[in-house]
């Protein structure tokens, strides 16, 4: 989709004095500078906290051309998100959420926007917007922070308020018709006392690939977010944060492409009425279509959809040796709905719920999104004892979650009939059609839908202390203890089985019949009705104590090493616990179980060479029991349905790097990096019958672990030299990631398919040249290019060869080059 754009700017003249734009590097003068991280809950030296850590600044995100909290991934080491979707789903250390149904699991990252827990996958996927700071704590996060997190945390840290009148302008134009725009004004209210922000923001983008038939536009951005911030400083001792966030989100989903491997699926001689082609031969159709920038999708649905709204109440009171907070947050989702293209073609529409949402609004079951709220609560007091010796925190955490009346469901087709040249288990059709002119199909119908209600309730108690043994040897320890009750009320609907014969209805207990091509054909246009059915109830309650330990060493306060500014040593143990939830299939609900993980990890944190050279690394040991993994089941004559199951242990082992080295006052290498071994030591799954749908044990312990990359790493260099016409900054960076196997049932991890359903690693260029003109430091102007060298290549995707015998995935973007301006003054 490449365009030719001509880009414009017109600035006013300023209203009021000027406040100069931050550059990209962390640079002091000829020194690194120091990092302030609040992953202990305190303001802290990057380089002084025994935690694995990585904090990125606002002028850093954008150095590296980072647009939302997902391009992270690119800086922070072993934090995953895949590529293309509209979810956060994050993982780091390759613990956390691949589901695709994100109501029904708890997130294994958690996200924390100005400490407010974003409860689901599909609200963590935060714009840039009037960001400070993004900080990736990796490893178990419990002992610290309000929810339970057992793969790691996000911290978000908006821009406050400033204490003088200001405006900020950012606009932002590229090839791939990105046209985004912010707008910020702060505004003290009371002197010193009462500041506020208000910041507005639209993002929006033509998208990356074309709908071969209708021309829409998939993989876009259509995004409006506003935020309001008050700080009120009520004395010396009390203050108040308040945060009103706002977003209105109207896309559709990102282009999917199907790969043929197998003809062995259930659904891979499937066909719908009018169509005379199958499954199998769509699916090479679209293959086809892989690097055109264009793709076949249906003509319905594909979206994603939302309107959420977040607010939130920080209270600080330094009271006797410390300090307590009160964090409360009510959140809401409205008018949210989400699609997937499962088997990535124009045929089927599996995954789309699209058509059954509209069909339960004709018969006036179904009037909304279904809306969501969560109410949160913290309260924590962090201080300090024993002359200072000692700084603890402890905390109660509570949350209310409502998710009411969550569509589910899938129909393979707008009518929801589907006819088979041949099925897996049934007999050859030349039985019963051999002497007849034309020939014959299987047909059934696979229209199928659920209301779920989910009540989900959260309480935790936490604590955690640190002591100094000796000034330069310190020991923390911390416990946790959680209690997660889980709730959820389903209406089912049911629809017919086969259609009519001769206009005959047939029993219910014959679930697919024989018809004529033009017996199946005559169904084109006509929708099989759905009915209630029968309701489920379910509860399920977990609880878990948490513990944590680490000790940490300053070895640079008792040793003398040449060119070693500062050497922090550290080793820690920590356990994650994650709980457990519902599943809602077309038979039913099911549930599934908690899962633990508990990380073993040692480290260090280096500063050298006159602070020029920064390099901190970890090595770890997780293992990770009662894994919640999504897995792909075929019901009895029906489509694949995704589910999640909890696979039993497995282990992962990695290392972690970071390194900053300022080589002059111009130049600054920077490089991070992971590597990961991660295999399953247990994993039972079973597969149903295609005809019966009894099911049959499996050990899929062999298998690869899906959605890992075994080794990811980031390279850049940055110049930035001062002319006579201003500060030029130029940055170079090389991203890096290896194959990863994206199986989802069993029969994509047999040893013969398994180079089948495993992605290629590939690399891409990202570019950035800016410029700050001389005597005008508000102004900044950058040029931008990512993937420069257009390198085609897979971001993600799913392989199910029992159900389709295919791959669905979703190419990375085209290599797109833009502009942005920024501008600011203050009074």
């Amino acid at each position: 989709m490449k365009k030719n754009i001509i880009i414009a700017a017109t600035l006013a003249a300023p209203m009021y004095g000027q406040v100069a734009i931050a550059q990209d590097a962390p640079r002091a003068g000829n020194a690194i500078e120091e990092v302030l991280v609040t992953a202990r809950k305190r303001d802290e030296s990057l380089q002084g906290v025994p935690v694995a850590v990585t904090a990125v600044s606002a002028e850093e995100m954008a150095a590296n051309n980072v647009a939302t909290i997902a391009d992270i991934s690119k800086l922070a080491p072993s934090l995953d998100q895949r590529e293309g979707r509209k979810q956060g789903a994050f993982s780091i250390r390759g613990v956390g959420q691949v589901r695709l149904n994100e109501v029904q699991a708890d997130p294994g990252v958690a996200v924390y926007m100005d400490g407010i827990f974003l409860a689901r996958n599909d609200s963590q996927l935060l714009d840039t917007v009037a960001l400070q700071s993004v900080q990736v704590l990796r490893g178990p996060q419990g002992t610290l922070f309000g929810k339970n997190s057992v793969g790691g945390a996000i911290l978000v840290t908006s821009k406050e308020p400033a204490e003088q009148l200001a405006m900020s302008f950012n606009s932002r134009l590229d090839t791939l018709g990105q046209r985004d725009l912010q707008v910020s004004m702060d505004v003290p209210l009371i002197e010193d006392r009462l500041l506020s922000r208000l910041t507005l923001a639209s993002v929006k983008s033509d998208g990356y690939a074309e709908d071969d038939d209708t021309g829409r536009h998939l993989g876009d951005d259509d995004r409006l977010v506003a935020s309001l911030q008050l700080v009120w400083r009520i004395s010396d001792t009390l203050s108040m944060k308040s945060l009103a966030y706002f977003n209105k989100q109207d896309e559709n989903i990102s282009p999917h492409y199907c790969q043929q491997i197998t003809l062995t699926g259930a659904m891979s001689y499937a066909r719908t009425p009018g169509r005379s082609e199958t499954y199998n031969e769509v699916c090479s159709e679209s293959e086809k279509l892989i690097g055109t920038e264009k793709v076949k999708t249906e003509n319905f649905g594909s979206v994603f959809t939302s309107r959420d709204a977040l607010f939130g109440n920080t209270l600080t009171w330094d009271v006797g040796p410390g300090t307590l907070t009160s964090i409360t947050s009510y959140v809401i989702k409205g008018d949210n709905f989400s699609d997937f293209d499962f088997d990535a073609t124009d045929l089927l529409s599996v995954g789309n719920t699209s058509h059954v949402r509209d069909q339960l609004k004709r018969q006036g079951v179904y009037d909304d999104e279904g809306g969501r709220y969560t109410l949160g609560q913290e309260i924590q007091y962090t201080g300090t004892a024993f002359s200072d010796k000692m700084n603890y925190t402890v905390g109660l955490f509570a949350s209310w979650e409502s998710l009411d009346r969550q569509l589910s469901g899938q129909s393979t087709n707008e009518e929801g009939w589907v006819g088979f040249e041949s099925l897996p288990g049934l007999p050859s059709l030349n039985m019963f059609c051999g002497l007849l002119p034309e020939d014959c199909l299987y047909v059934r119908g696979i229209n199928t839908a659920s209301l779920s209600s989910y009540d989900n309730t959260s309480y935790a108690a936490f604590s955690q202390l640190t002591y100094d043994i000796l000034p330069s040897l310190q020991l923390t320890a911390g416990l946790r203890y959680s209690y997660e009750q889980r709730e959820i009320h389903v209406e089912l609907f049911e629809s017919q089985t086969v259609p009519p014969i001769l206009g005959i209805p047939l029993p219910p207990s014959i679930p697919i019949t024989v018809m004529t091509e033009t017996q199946f054909n005559q169904l084109d246009g006509t929708e099989i009705e759905l009915s209630r059915g029968d309701t489920r109830n379910g509860e399920l309650d977990f609880e878990r104590l948490s513990p944590m330990a680490s000790l940490s060493w300053n070895a640079s306060e008792h040793f003398d090493m040449a060119g070693v500014d500062d050497l922090m040593l550290y080793a820690s143990v920590s356990e994650g616990f994650k709980s457990g939830g519902f599943n809602v299939l077309s038979t039913g609900i099911g549930s599934f179980d908690p899962e633990y993980v508990i990380s073993k990890e040692i480290g260090f944190k280096l500063d050298a060479l006159d602070r020029r050279m920064r390099l901190n690394m970890a090595l770890y040991s997780s293992d990770y029991k009662d894994i919640q993994v999504v897995v792909s089941t075929v019901p009895s004559l029906g489509a694949p349905e995704l589910y999640t199951n909890n696979a039993g242990l497995a282990k992962m082992e990695g290392v972690e790097m970071e390194l900053k080295w300022l080589l002059s006052d111009k130049w600054m290498l920077n490089a991070s990096g992971n590597y990961i071994d991660a295999e399953f030591l247990e994993f039972d799954d079973e597969t149903l019958d295609p005809i019966t749908g009894a099911p049959t044990s499996v050990d899929r312990s062999d298998e690869p672990f899906p959605f890992i990359p075994k080794y990811v790493y980031n390279l850049s260099a940055n110049y930035t030299t001062q002319t006579r016409f201003g500060v030029i900054d130029f940055v170079l960076s090389r991203n890096t990631r290896a194959e990863q196997f994206i199986g989802g049932d069993s029969t994509a991890g047999l040893p013969e398919f398994r180079d089948s359903a495993t992605i290629k690693g590939f690399s891409t260029w990202s570019a950035r040249l800016s410029w700050v003109p001389k005597d005008r430091d508000n102004v900044s102007l950058s040029l931008y290019g990512n993937n420069i060298t257009n390198k085609e290549y897979i971001a993600t995707g799913s392989a199910v060869y029992s159900g389709f015998g295919t791959n669905s995935i979703t190419l990375g973007k085209e290599a797109h080059f833009g502009l942005e301006l920024k501008y600011e003054f203050a009074d």
